[in-house]
């Protein structure tokens, strides 16, 4: 998995989904990396500020990518600290979203080692409502933080 899991393999449902969230990421830096500098930083009109590149694609996957980690924590009354803010500007070439997501990946890992204890009644359970409106518990984040990456590296297979 390249560097985006500490501890890859881990046993249970959260494990699995880590280790495919790890998968996601490393298919997703290897489309992006792909990109010559200019076609990476190159913008086009778009009504979403974050898909009117490559670059902004990726710098909002890695934003997300802390986001979704902090949603996990927030559920467990873990505090988010310093680790939870990160600048816009953290992914300026398509070489450097590869370490910022890898950075993020492995918070949402730490964030969610007490989760691995739970049954999955108990983490069904742990529902929050997110900014986007849908109810979550720790599984649909997981999986949609997989998701998430997913759409965008088909996105940039697109471009």
């Amino acid at each position: 998995m390249n560097g985006f899991l500490e501890h890859p393999g881990a046993d249970g449902p959260i494990g699995a989904m880590m280790d495919e969230y790890a998968r996601a990421a490393e298919e997703l830096c290897l489309v992006a990396e792909a990109f010559e500098a200019q076609r990476f930083s190159a913008e086009r009109a778009s009504d979403d500020p974050d898909t009117t590149s490559p670059r902004t694609v990726g710098a909002h996957a890695v934003g997300a990518a802390w986001g979704y980690a902090n949603y996990l924590r927030h559920a467990q009354g873990i505090e988010m600290g310093s680790a939870a803010v990160r600048p816009d500007d953290s992914v300026r070439t398509s070489t450097d979203l590869r370490p910022a997501l890898e950075e993020a990946i492995r918070f949402t890992e730490q964030s969610v080692v007490p989760l691995r204890a739970k049954s999955e009644d108990e983490l069904a359970k742990m529902e929050w409502r997110v900014n986007w409106g849908p109810l979550y518990n720790p599984e649909s984040m997981l999986e949609h933080a997989i998701c998430h990456l997913l759409r965008h590296r088909r996105q940039l297979e697109r471009w």
